[in-house]
């Protein structure tokens, strides 16, 4: 059964979720319909003629005669919200021929992709030699990376923070071009991140040195990663920017799990959007992260709805610490489940990251489950657990007031991630329901 906490957590933003929202009326439709594949609807817009709105449930797959550029756009959200809402008024039967051309050209777009990927498989093996040319290329070019990488340390490490550059946006964005450039694409990422923290607030100089540190011992890493256990090679190589091949990675054994989706954050740079997701093993007690990617103004397409349980293996990315997975199936099935027991509170949370750290020093996002409820410690918002302990938080726009009202004095189930700073909270619980913050505020 489709649930409104699933339909929120497919919202782009918050202004399509509020519009949506709006939409989930059946006065504001016509030949509302579907049948085991499909919804469809046709929305009432400005002008004479209806928006052809259509989903493929199971998978969300929306397409919408509207001009919205967002994927979905409001009016699939509507549509969505009303059968969630008001199922009811959604008629079961066979689809018009509108939406059954659509599903034909879906199928046969898998189909030949299924086929492409069978050629692929079945291709004659790869010229060895010019792959090894390749290879060698590029590693030639992330050398020359990483040595600009040094030498702007060295730079800057010789010269001090006070430098007006240091605080110039410009200054760190056109130096991770540059490792683009150089094919040390991760590397570049963490410049960018490296570009933010002076206008973080107060004490940016103090964590930009430890990020310097950080990204220094990286780089000395690398210089000597042959000496280094396969797994701490992958844990160097995957950090400087190498790309892992899906199907080698799928060849490794994985873990097999009810995983609850816990978190999700879409946040996007130079058009590329990353669609972050959270999931908790609840018999491992394991947490992996899965990432998909899509085009501006296209949305990354998830399968499984926030809030969900997924019963499949997960195959974790080569590291000393699993953390990016892949799933086994893409096709696993999310179920409606209750909301499992929150595993954590700080201290659990603080000593995991301090056991993780010990094996990897370079992880920067540490994902929670915990009961908690928002708090102040003389000005500052902190999170306060079941046990009394707190950590400072950093609410985004009304998440304070929001959480308050929910969490009524008491704890309740937040999900998010500490970053060695402060909380940062994606989801929460209200009632038995699970809900996105990020599509939640506006």
């Amino acid at each position: 059964m489709l649930t409104t906490d699933q339909v929120t957590a497919l919202a782009p933003d918050a202004a399509s979720f509020k519009a949506g929202r709006g939409l989930a009326s059946p006065s504001k439709w016509s030949e509302l319909g579907s049948n085991e594949v499909a919804l469809w609807g046709l929305a009432k817009g400005s002008g004479k003629k209806p928006y052809q709105t259509q989903v493929v449930l199971g998978e969300f797959a929306t397409k919408c005669s509207c001009p919205s550029r967002k994927f979905p756009c409001k009016h699939a959200l509507g549509l969505l919200f009303l059968a969630a809402d008001q199922s009811d008024q959604i008629i079961t039967g066979d689809a018009p021929d509108w939406v059954t051309e659509w599903l034909e050209s879906r199928q046969e777009r898998a189909e030949k992709a299924e086929a492409r990927a069978t050629k692929k498989k079945t291709a004659k093996p790869k010229d060895q030699a010019a792959a090894a040319k390749r290879a060698e290329k590029r590693q030639a070019r992330v050398e020359d990376g990483i040595e600009l990488l040094e030498h702007f340390l060295a730079d800057l490490m010789r010269n001090g923070l006070a430098q007006d550059h240091v605080t110039t946006p410009s200054t760190w964005e056109d130096l991770a071009k540059r490792l683009v450039d150089c094919q040390a694409t991760g590397l570049a990422g963490w410049v960018r991140r490296l570009g933010d923290l002076p206008h973080s607030g107060a004490e940016w100089e103090s964590r930009l040195l430890h990020e310097l540190g950080s990204l220094h011992l990286l780089l000395q890493s690398y210089r000597k990663k042959d000496s280094l256990s396969p797994a701490r090679q992958a844990d160097i190589l995957q950090l400087v920017g190498q790309t892992l091949d899906k199907e080698e990675v799928l060849k490794a054994s994985g873990i097999h799990d009810h995983w609850f989706v816990a978190t999700r954050e879409v946040t996007e740079n130079d058009r590329l959007l990353t669609s972050a997701t959270w999931l908790y093993g609840l018999n491992t007690r394991t947490w992996l992260l899965t990432l998909n990617f899509g085009m501006s103004p296209s949305r990354p397409v998830e399968t499984w709805p926030l809030g969900t349980v997924v019963e499949t293996e997960m195959v974790p990315y080569p590291g000393s610490l699993p953390e990016r997975a892949l799933p086994r199936l893409q096709t696993a099935a999310a179920k409606e489940a209750p909301l499992p027991p929150a595993p954590d509170t700080f201290t659990q949370l603080l000593q995991r990251v301090a056991d993780t750290l010990a094996t990897n020093p370079w992880r920067t996002r540490f994902p929670f489950l915990m009961l908690a409820q928002p708090g102040r410690l003389e000005i500052r918002p902190v999170l306060v657990d079941q046990n009394g302990d707190a950590l400072p938080w950093k609410p985004r726009d009304r998440e304070m007031d929001l959480l308050r009202v929910i969490s009524a004095g008491q704890p309740i189930a937040l999900a998010g991630e500490w970053n060695g700073h402060h909380l940062l909270v994606h989801s929460a619980a209200d009632g038995a329901g699970w809900f996105s913050l990020s599509t939640t505020l506006s």
